[in-house]
This record gives C-alpha cells, sequence and structure tokens, in this order.
C-alpha cells in the first residue's frame, strides 16, 4: 500500500503507522512526547513508542524517550536501549528485570541467600 500523502501533507487517519510511511523527525518526536506524556508508567510508554514507531532505531527512540521522560534521567542511553530491546524480547517482565539492573534496585533474597555479600 503506498502513501498518497506528499511530503508537506500530515498523514490521515492511521497512515503513519504503516511499514511504508517515513514521518518527518520533529512529526515523530512530537508523537513520542505525546505517547511519553500519556502514559504514567515508563513500561507503558516504552512499549507503545516501540508499537508505533518500529521503523526508527532504537537509539534513535532511546534519545526521544529520555528527553519527555523525567524517570529516565538516571539512566544513560545505552540502559534506556536495553530496556526497550529487553520489551521487545521479554514484555513486562524482560522490562523489569533490566531496571532493577540498571537502577541498582535491591533484588529480593535469591536461591543463595544464606551468602553473606
Amino acid at each position: 500500500m503506498q502513501s498518497t500523502s506528499s511530503s508537506s501533507d500530515p498523514p490521515s487517519n492511521l497512515e503513519w503507522l504503516g511499514p511504508a510511511y517515513r514521518a518527518a523527525p520533529a512529526e515523530a518526536l512530537d508523537r513520542i512526547r505525546q505517547i511519553c506524556a500519556m502514559h504514567t508508567e515508563l513500561f507503558g510508554a516504552v512499549f507503545v513508542v516501540l508499537a508505533t514507531h518500529h521503523g526508527l532505531p532504537l537509539e534513535i527512540l532511546a534519545v526521544a524517550v529520555k528527553q519527555y521522560r523525567a524517570d529516565t534521567e538516571a539512566l544513560t542511553r545505552d540502559d534506556v536501549v536495553s530496556l526497550m530491546v529487553a520489551t521487545r524480547n521479554g514484555g513486562r517482565q524482560g522490562f523489569d528485570a533490566v531496571l532493577r539492573t540498571r537502577r541498582g534496585v535491591p533484588r529480593g533474597a535469591g536461591a543463595m541467600s544464606w551468602v553473606k555479600d
């Protein structure tokens, strides 16, 4: 399905979600900003950004998410890329596992809880 709009026309309805549509950087950034503002949880924002901007490299998406999410301030760009990869491959569980390791959140007692640090 070919895009019928010219580069100066805004996309109609859901045309921007199609695999052939190439958004201008300002247009994509505005949508990512709106998605980040709409979702209170970081996981929700990352999940929706990945689903709606699948044609963009993860490094670019990570920079955009970091720009619009205050809860990523303590994370590096590579950390956010890792969260995106974990979300894509492991859903919420993958996201939570990577987030724990990146933020240094203490983990619960493991199988070797008897070992002293």
